[in-house]
Formats: structure tokens, sequence, C-alpha cells
């Protein structure tokens, strides 16, 4: 997966990948849905990448701890990507 890629899931939803953060030697999005149209919403989701036999799939984080450590290195990310402007 790529960061400012457009990825279509198998519930015919899209999303913007804005950003990519690898824990635990697993790699995790942060993605924007658009709506169907291919405008941006108002929904942000974190996926967490799997690779089944070199396939490769985005299972969205449900658990809350996990969503509020995303939220934590995205955040630190950001912030450093703007220091660093």
């Amino acid at each position: 997966m790529f960061v400012d890629k457009i990825v279509d899931l198998d519930d015919d939803r899209s999303y913007l990948i804005l950003d990519k953060t690898v824990l635990n030697d697993k790699n995790y999005y942060y993605a924007l849905r658009l709506d169907s149209n291919g405008k941006p919403t108002d929904k942000y989701l974190f996926f967490e990448e799997l690779n089944e036999d070199g396939d490769y799939y985005l299972d969205p984080i449900r658990e809350e701890n996990m969503k509020n450590l995303l939220t934590i290195s995205f955040t630190i990310s950001f912030m450093n990507m703007a220091y660093d402007m």
C-alpha cells in the first residue's frame, strides 16, 4: 500500500491513504473515506495491513486502545512533518 493512493475495499467504499506507520513490525494506515463521486467525506479510519499468501488486505481497526495508540503515533508523525517544514 502506498500513501496518497486510493484503495477500494470489499464494502464498495473508497479510501485515500493519508499516512502510514509501523508498530511492532505491522503496517498501519490512516485513511479518508471518499464518497461515490470520489470527493472527501468527514470519515477517517485506521487500518492494519494484512498479508495472506502474498495478497495484501486492509482491516479496519476496531479496538479502542489500538485506535488511541495510532492517534498518538500519527499525531507525532504529523507534528514532525510540520516541524521539519
